[in-house]
């Protein structure tokens, strides 16, 4: 009997051993289609990212190639295309509803900026960013299940939200498009952009909320 319960004993280590190296062996992929997902989901375009690379003892991350397609009504090209995206955490708050950003660089973005009349590719994709935030303006998770459904809680559990201390974007550039270049494309260097303690002045920001504010910053002239 005690060989028997031993050897339960050692399969269900084994399994959850198992299970602890197949998470871990594949969080950066787990990461990557997180990103994919609600990042499509915001800005309502593609949102592609290449590879992640993520070292969760240090803190640290890198992602490479992530693009933005532009929405419906435009070309089929890349809004937006971030190079190499560099990110440092604190670990101290990762069990925290408010996670803590030590420094974000994004190296090489390109941003086309095709322009329609009253507006362009950047505004649609900022206003899809902006309705999105504003279903968790009240800091709560969108509800899975509908509130008679007797297994969803009456309550809903706080978003996780981040303040990001140093987000730095350069050696950009931005193109512009229009139909009276008649196809043509002009290109000037993208200036370098700082932001400092993002969502620290409301105790954390959204990720929705983030991607507005760096876009925004990337429209400003």
């Amino acid at each position: 009997m005690m060989k028997k319960i031993a050897l339960a004993l050692a399969i269900v280590v084994i399994a959850i051993a198992g299970a602890a190296y197949y998470f871990a062996s594949n969080l950066d992929s787990i990461v990557k289609a997180v990103i994919e997902r609600y990042g499509s989901e915001a800005t309502q375009a593609s949102v592609t990212l290449k590879s992640v690379k993520l070292s969760p003892t240090a803190g640290s991350g890198e992602l490479n190639a992530l693009s933005v397609k532009n929405p419906k009504g435009y070309s089929s090209a890349d809004a937006i295309m971030l190079g190499d995206i560099k990110v440092a955490l604190d670990l101290a708050t990762l069990q925290s509803n408010t996670i803590v950003v030590k420094d974000v660089t994004i190296l090489q973005p390109a941003v086309l900026y095709e322009y329609a009349g009253v507006g362009g590719n950047l505004e649609e994709i900022q206003k899809n960013v902006q309705s999105y935030a504003a279903k968790f303006s009240g800091g709560k998770t969108e509800p899975n299940k509908s509130a008679g459904d007797p297994g969803q809680s009456a309550s809903t559990q706080p978003e996780k939200k981040v303040i990001i201390e140093n987000l730095v974007i350069r050696d950009g550039k931005v193109s512009v498009t229009h139909q009276a270049l008649q196809g043509r494309t002009l290109s000037v260097p993208l200036p370098t952009i700082q932001l400092k303690d993002i969502g620290k002045d409301k105790g954390g920001a959204t990720p929705a909320e983030v991607a507005d504010k760096v876009i925004g910053a990337i429209r400003a002239p």
